[in-house]
């Protein structure tokens, strides 16, 4: 049993409700009868399996290392206490507790107001959920993001090492036309480039719930390039600590009574190489 991985108690229980009569025969000794799980025992278990079996599954999506989970978490959360907690007419007494405490759990866990608010961002910009219900301080808040994204430097050619310059050539008709664009336009201010940016946002079809959201913003970059930029720092945001176990895990696995002796660089690079020779980088 993992603690921090709640689903893993589902699967053992379900595990011993198929396996009952194997369990039985097994223990059907008098030095272990006193072990056999009594019908109340039972009745306990396949109303816990009930209450945990329709929403376990959420708990290996959402510790995907290879997947975005933080913007997952509002839709997950909005579909599983207005869904697969509600009670049902087939359910225990008990399964209907478990399920009204579970719903409880959830909605605490996730009712400070900044965590609505980091939950209804990292949704907006993941292009599957971003048709969600948000506020319009939230929107507010990314658009007022996206205005502080430093504007990118072009490199005029001037900095220290730059390669020999370029016989000069003659102007054709293209330079001479652009030439005299690059005087005549005005740059659009910040402020307009935002709100075109957020208005074709949400114009865009929704991506398939299937889809990678960072291949999307991958090759839509380009169209998008101040949101692109938030949306990188909110996407990289895990949905629950099993990552960040599992790195510690591989340290733990390097660093052993054997090689204790490590310098700390060394033991960095050990543990990059092994997450990322297990990743197939």
């Amino acid at each position: 049993d993992c603690p921090t991985r709640w689903g893993t108690k589902q699967k053992m229980i379900a595990r011993i409700l198929e396996q009952g009569p194997a369990i039985r025969r097994v223990l059907d000794d008098r030095r272990t009868q006193h072990l056999i799980p009594t019908w109340q025992d039972m009745e306990v278990m396949e109303s816990v399996n009930a209450a945990l079996k329709k929403v376990a599954d959420f708990t290996d999506a959402l510790s995907s290392e290879r997947a975005v989970t933080a913007s997952s978490l509002k839709p997950v959360l909005q579909l599983v206490t207005e869904d697969l907690l509600l009670p049902a007419e087939e359910d225990t007494q008990l399964t209907r507790n478990l399920k009204e405490k579970m719903s409880a759990v959830l909605m605490e866990k996730y009712s400070a107001p900044s965590t609505q608010q980091l939950l209804a961002k990292t949704a907006f910009v993941d292009p599957r959920y971003k048709d969600i219900d948000i506020s319009d301080e939230v929107k507010d808040e990314l658009m007022e993001e996206m205005m502080n994204v430093p504007e990118e430097q072009r490199d005029d050619g001037d900095g220290k090492g730059a390669s020999a310059p370029n016989p000069p050539k003659k102007p054709n008709l293209a330079d001479l036309l652009g030439e005299k664009k690059e005087k005549t336009s005005t740059p659009t201010p910040k402020r307009i480039r935002v709100d075109t940016e957020i208005r074709r946002y949400l114009q865009e079809e929704a991506l398939d719930s299937h889809a990678d959201p960072l291949v999307w913003w991958r090759d839509n970059s380009v169209r998008f390039p101040l949101l692109s930029k938030v949306a990188r720092k909110y996407m990289t945001i895990c949905a629950t600590s099993i990552p960040s176990e599992r790195v510690f895990s591989a340290a733990g696995n390097v660093v052993t009574s054997f090689r204790a002796s490590l310098k700390p660089d060394k033991v960095n690079m050990l543990v990059f190489l092994a997450k990322n020779m297990k990743a197939g980088m």
